[in-house]
Order: structure tokens, then C-alpha cells, then sequence
């Protein structure tokens, strides 16, 4: 295994078997990731050296900021393809904050989700959220909606209360890793709770979050330095992400 072989190793080692990343702002003009085609392209094109074999679009849904509907969303898928010239992003879903409106995006029957009836989901990163978020997220798990919590590990809120994270997977909410908070890349704070949710085997997906080209470039430059009992984890969550896959494998 290439874990003993090399000195050091990068994600782009893990994901030369195609990775799928479910976790990203690579459409253009819609949040705060890509401003233009030009940059989604760069980016798109930047992803695929790294080994990653497909992307599925996942820009904001974030009242009194990206108040993006599913309009919004479709339109912005539409335009990359008709605009790019191979299709890298195969599918558009959304980042929603958690919050009570999303109860009423519920009855409308206008949640978009990943394949599978996956609702990708983030909390504040100011505020933990109250207890009538939770019966939201209740309510969209009695209609059938399996959640996945984006980046865990960047709600330091809860870095001494790891029962709180504890809660969430007795609820049965899947955690999603990104993989540039294990590197580093959002401070010593957010790389150690990603080990500590790491070792104690709470994730079940990762995405990448792209915004911008820093961000594959921190992810080319910088080595994965992790124990050798989280390799296999590591693996495990980039095989979990193929069920996303519109290719076989």
C-alpha cells in the first residue's frame, strides 16, 4: 500500500481512483464561490488533475443571503451546461442552512437534493443550533430526507462537546468531511476536531468545498499527515461518496 511506500502523501494519492466530490461552489455568479465561467473552468480543470473524476454543484441556500431557489439553482446548472465544453459537474443540489424555513421549502416539495434524497445541510458558524432547528431537521427525516451535515469539524462551538456531535449520529445524521480541515487549511482548532471525529469514526462522506483556486492549490501542496489506523477510514469515505456516482465504477 502506497501508505508505507511513500514519504509523503497527498489526497491527490487517494483519489487517483476517481473520488466524487459532493461538497462544492464551482458554479458561477450564485454564492460565494466562482465569479465567472472562465474561474469555473479553472477550477473544474484543476480538480481533475487531482485524481477527482466528477463533481455535483452545491451552492448556498441561505435566507438574507444566497436566497437561491430552485429556479436559481436549476438555471446556474443549465448554463454550465450549455456553456462548458465537457461536463466535469454532473448534477446541481444545495448547501442549505439549517433553519426553520426549511420546513416550508419541504411542503412546496422544492428541496433539491443529492441523488438519493440526500439533503446536504450546514449549521451557523457563529451560533449552535436551537432546539426548534432540531425539530425541523426531525421533520424533514419523517418525510424521508436522509441529512448530511457539511464540515462538522468547523463548529468549534462544540470542540469541548463532542456529545453534542454524539447527539447528531443517534439522530442519524451522516457527517461530511472536508478534506482541507485535515490538512489545516481552517486552523489548528478545526484540523483537531477533524482527527478527534476521525477516530472516533463519524464521518461518512467527504466533499472538497471548493470556493476558489486556493483551495485546490492548498490541497496539491500540502501532504495528508495523519496515523497509519485512519488510512483505511480515509479510503472507506471516498468509496462511500461513489453512491453519488453517474459512472460505474
Amino acid at each position: 500500500m502506497f501508505w508505507i511506500s511513500k514519504k509523503k502523501v497527498f489526497w491527490k494519492d487517494l483519489w487517483e481512483n476517481g473520488f466524487i466530490d459532493i461538497h462544492n461552489h464551482l458554479l458561477w455568479g450564485i454564492d460565494d464561490g466562482s465569479k465567472s465561467l472562465e474561474e469555473t473552468i479553472i477550477l473544474c480543470n484543476a480538480m481533475q488533475e487531482l485524481g477527482i473524476t466528477e463533481a455535483i454543484a452545491t451552492p448556498h441556500t441561505y435566507p438574507g443571503l444566497w436566497n437561491n431557489s430552485t429556479a436559481d439553482l436549476t438555471t446556474a446548472y443549465a448554463n454550465y451546461c450549455s456553456s462548458a465544453d465537457s461536463l466535469f459537474i454532473k448534477n446541481v443540489a444545495s448547501e442549505y442552512l439549517a433553519d426553520v424555513y426549511l420546513e416550508h421549502l419541504m411542503e412546496q416539495k422544492t428541496i433539491v437534493t443529492l441523488p438519493g434524497g440526500y439533503v446536504l445541510i450546514e449549521f451557523s458558524m457563529l451560533f449552535a443550533p436551537s432546539e426548534r432547528i432540531m425539530e425541523t431537521l426531525f421533520q424533514l427525516k419523517l418525510k424521508g430526507f436522509k441529512l448530511i451535515l457539511a464540515h462538522p469539524e468547523r463548529y468549534l462551538y462544540w470542540k469541548n462537546n463532542l456529545s453534542a456531535f454524539e447527539r447528531l449520529k443517534t439522530f442519524d445524521v451522516y457527517f461530511q468531511m472536508n478534506s482541507l480541515s485535515i490538512l489545516g487549511y481552517y486552523g489548528t482548532d478545526v484540523k483537531k476536531l477533524c482527527q478527534q471525529l476521525l477516530d472516533l469514526e463519524m464521518y461518512d462522506f467527504m466533499g472538497t468545498d471548493t470556493h476558489r483556486i486556493e483551495h485546490i492549490l492548498f490541497t496539491k501542496e500540502v501532504p495528508l499527515k495523519i496515523a497509519g489506523s485512519n488510512c483505511k477510514q480515509l479510503e472507506g469515505l471516498i468509496q462511500s461518496n461513489r453512491i453519488f456516482s453517474t459512472s460505474s465504477f
